[in-house]
């Protein structure tokens, strides 16, 4: 009878080791996950929508801007067509003097008329001020230095509207005339009036020698057409009273006729002894 084989040492310790962790991990193996039951969801008769609606994005609201009133050619006041109310300062441009600078009145009255009550676009606000734009599209403030009511502010920075201010200068427009000549911070410049001449004495002349005087004309005929007078009552008529003459049976006496005498026409008439 052959002996039994003996393993080695260092077998029965690896078969060990392997033994302990097959417990092991039957042990603390990782344990079947459990399944998750869900409720059915409510049966629908419509069908399940396949895209979904995108929320619109709001569009911004434009505000439109009209003047409500100019404090002068550099300083308006806009109302907005939402309800706001702002002062502007114009940029690139510097108004005279308020109530005392030369062209003040000028300058005023010409941006009223040109701004008040007028729709206006406004540009983006800086520290100089805020860009004005007319409704045509025109800049205000190259306008206003082009036609010389306002001059350019050196602030700015803007060449363009330094350029519109040297032809203005050059051209003596507006402010650039007398009497301000430019000068828009101090009254205007008082003009001594200028004395006055007194007219040159006139040159004596000698006195025209004397003429004779021509004779006078005959004074010309002037033909009448007025009747001859009456001739004058025979006085060898004679009736004391118009019973006198009634009595003779001259009566009634007619101016010019034998017996007629004015103291027997009372009334003057030319016919006496009339009734």
């Amino acid at each position: 009878m052959q002996p039994k084989k003996r393993f080695p040492n260092w077998l029965k310790i690896v078969l060990a080791a392997f033994t302990v962790l097959f417990v092991l991990g039957a042990i603390f193996g990782k344990a079947p996950e459990p399944k998750l039951t869900t409720a059915a969801a409510p049966a629908s008769s419509a069908p399940p929508s396949t895209s979904t609606s995108a929320t619109p994005t709001p569009t911004p609201v434009v505000v439109t801007y009209t003047v409500a009133s100019v404090t002068d050619g550099a300083t308006v006041v806009v109302n907005g067509s939402d309800g706001s109310s702002r002062t502007v300062h114009v940029l690139g441009v510097t108004a005279p003097a308020a109530g005392t600078g030369c062209y003040w009145t000028e300058s005023l009255g010409w941006a009223t008329t040109t701004l008040s009550g007028k729709a206006v676009k406004l540009g983006a606000e800086t520290a100089q001020g805020i860009a004005l734009t007319l409704a045509d599209g025109q800049d205000y403030a190259a306008l206003a230095i082009q036609q010389g009511y306002l001059k350019y502010a050196a602030n700015a920075a803007l060449p363009a509207l330094a350029a519109t201010e040297s032809a203005a200068r050059q051209a003596v427009s507006g402010l650039w005339g007398p009497p301000c000549n430019g000068t828009i911070d101090a009254p205007a410049p008082t003009v001594a009036p200028e004395p006055a001449i007194p007219p040159a004495p006139k040159p004596t002349q000698a006195p025209a020698p004397a003429t004779k005087a021509a004779p006078k004309p005959a004074p010309p005929v002037v033909e009448t057409t007025e009747p001859a007078p009456a001739p004058e009552p025979d006085h060898n008529v004679y009736y004391a009273n118009c019973s006198a003459a009634k009595a003779a049976g001259a009566a009634p006496l007619y101016r010019g006729e034998p017996g007629y005498r004015s103291a027997l026409d009372r009334d003057g008439d030319g016919v006496a002894c009339e009734r």
